[in-house]
């Protein structure tokens, strides 16, 4: 028994780590965010969708704790309130493209994103525990507006012949990253400090 445990981890320490490219054609990056306020009720829930990112995983299949996860965001090409990901989220629709643009250049904005001087958003993967055949746990550093702060989440992972398919979602705080969520009207109007991230990840083993 000791012999065949020996000879197996021999083996998963001579196989060669596997990278897998994230295919943003056939993955998702959307934050939500929500409505707060007395004023709510004429407010509205947001979602914001990444359209330019990159990222790998890196690893031995045999071993997934060896694996490493990174993902760069560019901060310019988020948009906010598209209508088909509103629909896909159950959002109503909003009353005007002005609104929308309105929403997409605070977003943009100095006290918010700050995306003139921050472009770019980061996550690496610190460590990686499987709970189950296809249930992990991811821990890692998010940097968002050059703050960078721990987060943990879990993933449900599929992977068929050359492709991995991994989702979930983490939440996390505005704040945490060094700025304030959107408010107006003395805070009758704001959202809540706590988003959502969604994710749904290809990734596939290049030729």
């Amino acid at each position: 028994m000791l012999f065949t445990v020996l000879l197996s981890t021999t083996r998963c320490a001579a196989e060669p780590p596997v990278v897998y490219v994230i295919d943003p054609a056939r993955s998702e990056l959307v934050v939500q965010l929500f409505k707060a306020g007395v004023g709510s009720a004429l407010a509205h829930d947001h979602v914001v969708r990444a359209t330019d990112y990159r990222g790998r995983i890196r690893g031995t299949p045999a071993v997934p704790s060896t694996a490493t996860v990174v993902v760069d965001v560019q901060s310019a090409a988020l948009r906010a309130d598209e209508p088909a990901v509103r629909r896909k989220y159950g959002l109503p629709a909003l009353p005007s493209d002005a609104d929308r643009n309105e929403i997409q250049r605070t977003m943009e904005s100095a006290s918010q994103l700050d995306v003139a001087h921050h472009p770019t958003m980061h996550f690496v993967s610190t460590r990686i525990e499987q709970r189950a055949e296809t249930e992990f746990v991811v821990a890692g550093e998010l940097t968002i507006r050059d703050v960078t702060r721990q987060v943990t989440f879990p993933v449900v992972v599929e992977r068929s012949d050359r492709i991995m398919h991994g989702r979930g979602s983490l939440r996390f705080t505005q704040s945490g990253f060094g700025y304030q969520p959107y408010s107006a009207f003395f805070g009758a109007v704001r959202n809540q400090d706590e988003v959502v991230l969604h994710f749904d990840i290809v990734a596939t083993q290049p030729p």
